[in-house]
């Protein structure tokens, strides 16, 4: 395999205030902490240093039960936890079904390539990648599908109400028995274990284990214990709306958009088969719908006594992860890193670490019978990514014997027309502008004539389009980049599987901005 990086400014599929934040965009300075280079990481590990005892302590028990059920868990790795020269970078996601799109995995490869990276900078330090498990997330729908060869295969739950996480895995054997070759350890995985919290642990340590990953679930009451603090300020001061906000308007007077709101209180309510946002209340707090509601006190109760009760969202998710995590780094999408940038004002004032924010990685696959057509061709990959009208063009004008262009015609009939201009101002200046709505419409004449010889030549190499445009397919499937909608199933196979998560962590380095093409030989 080879691969090509294109720097995302080529690539052309990033967003401005994504590009600009990497860029080190002065608008955007004030959002975070820590420029996005290697150099920055000399301040955030000794800031990272004074991480709680405690914390370590509480970190470490968690996981051990958290992998209790695990063979080959990675324990080393989680005990190293206890050390204070070792350090975390995260990684999150939901818990989709089968991996997933692509980029989950890429998001796992490129956060283990940055602990590699970083322990061979600082060798007298432990760096390991963690997978935070979204298991409290209650949006069943973007889990429960994914697509193999262009079919969508969904998960039929009987009963897909709650957090995700704790949902039992009734209903997938349907999926199992639908693909051909399911690779064991997915099998493994939906048969072995009884929810997708489980399920999702045991397939992803299947896959990344060997390169040191830690799978982290903050669904635990031990955990949210210690979070107790924090959670009383949200429900009574209000405190992370305010700063949400005030970055909001930042980001908008620079001429950006936002990717979240905040809201006054930004926590559900969460039992097995219910996950409800929160409202305050004139007698205390309740439930959107209406279904639950507390006093004030009652609420400080569930606080004490049951704080599993209570789930972040998106705007207090981050914070919970920082404060539970001795973590340096995390990497997300282009969405996440604009969202997390609105998120620093939230960390200062719950008094929580604000981490380096990454690009996660991003790849993009062109298999072996692509590859092929590719290299025949003889183009530079960046130009595949290109608008299908633009290879049109291009594709023409490379063909000499097909002359459409009708520049050489259009000066000429400048010319022409700026003669008569200056005869017909000669005999009367009141003909100037019988001859300009003349030479206007002539103009317009001869631009349909040249959009017709361009569509007509166009049909004449229609093969030669349609074998280009199906290399671009592969890569941008209905112009959507590949990651997005293929599945790790689509190029997994015994031979290769293991050397293609090799080729992610090897080459997906966040801290490079740049997309890779991965070209199989």
């Amino acid at each position: 395999m080879n691969t090509y990086k294109i720097p995302f400014e080529t690539a052309g599929l990033y967003g401005k205030m994504f590009l600009d934040y990497l860029n080190g965009n002065d608008a955007l300075k004030s959002l975070y902490q820590f420029e996005p280079n290697l150099s920055s990481f000399d301040k955030i590990i000794d800031l990272r240093k004074s991480f709680p005892k405690q914390k370590r302590t509480l970190l470490v028990d968690s996981l051990k039960k958290q992998y209790s059920e695990i063979e080959d868990a990675p324990i080393a790795q989680i005990e190293l936890l206890e050390k204070e020269n070792t350090f975390t970078v995260v990684t999150g996601h939901q818990l989709n079904i089968f991996t997933g799109p692509l980029f989950f995995i890429y998001k796992i490869a490129a956060t283990i390539h940055l602990t590699q990276q970083l322990k061979e900078k600082y060798p007298d330090c432990n760096f390991i990648p963690v997978y935070w498990m979204a298991t409290e997330d209650h949006d069943f729908e973007e889990i429960a599908s994914f697509k193999l060869s262009g079919k969508k295969y969904t998960w039929e739950h009987p009963e897909a109400t709650g957090p995700v996480g704790r949902l039992s895995l009734e209903g997938i054997d349907k999926i199992l028995d639908q693909i051909k070759d399911m690779p064991q350890f997915f099998v493994d995985a939906y048969t072995d274990n009884k929810t997708l919290t489980e399920a999702t642990r045991s397939y992803v340590n299947h896959l990344f284990s060997r390169y040191g990953l830690v799978c982290f679930d903050a669904d635990h009451v031990e955990l949210k214990s210690s979070f107790k603090e924090i959670l009383i300020k949200e429900l009574f001061d209000n405190t992370a709306v305010e700063k949400v906000e005030k970055a909001n308007t930042i980001i908008e007077s620079a001429g950006y958009k936002t990717q979240i709101h905040a809201r006054a209180i930004n926590l559900f309510y969460m039992e097995d088969k219910v996950r409800l946002r929160l409202e305050k209340t004139s007698k205390g707090f309740k439930t959107v719908d209406g279904d639950y509601s507390w006093t004030d006190s009652e609420m400080r109760d569930i606080v004490e006594n049951n704080p599993e009760r209570l789930s972040p969202n998106v705007v207090l998710r981050p914070v919970l992860q920082e404060f539970l995590l001795p973590n340096l780094a995390y990497l997300g999408g282009p969405a996440e890193v604009i969202y997390w940038l609105q998120l620093k004002g939230v960390f200062d004032a719950y008094n929580v670490f604000y981490p380096m924010v990454l690009p996660r990685g991003f790849s993009l696959l062109l298999d072996a019978k692509y590859s092929v057509k590719w290299r025949k061709m003889g183009w530079p990959l960046e130009e595949l990514l290109q608008p299908v009208a633009t290879i049109e063009n291009k594709l023409l004008d490379e063909r000499e014997e097909l002359e459409t262009s009708l520049e050489a015609e259009i000066k000429q009939f400048d010319s022409l027309y700026a003669s008569i201009l200056e005869k017909g101002k000669a005999i009367t200046p009141n003909l100037e502008k019988h001859v300009l709505a003349e030479k206007l419409r002539g103009e317009k004449r001869l631009k349909h004539t040249a959009d017709k010889l361009r569509k007509e030549g166009k049909r004449k190499i229609k093969e030669d389009i349609e074998r280009v445009v199906c290399i671009r397919e592969c890569l941008l499937p209905s112009n959507v980049p590949q990651e997005r909608v293929e599945n790790l199933l689509s190029f997994w196979s015994k031979s290769k599987g293991d050397l293609l998560l090799d080729t992610f962590v090897k080459e997906l380095d966040p801290l490079a901005f740049k997309l890779n093409i991965i070209v199989e030989d």
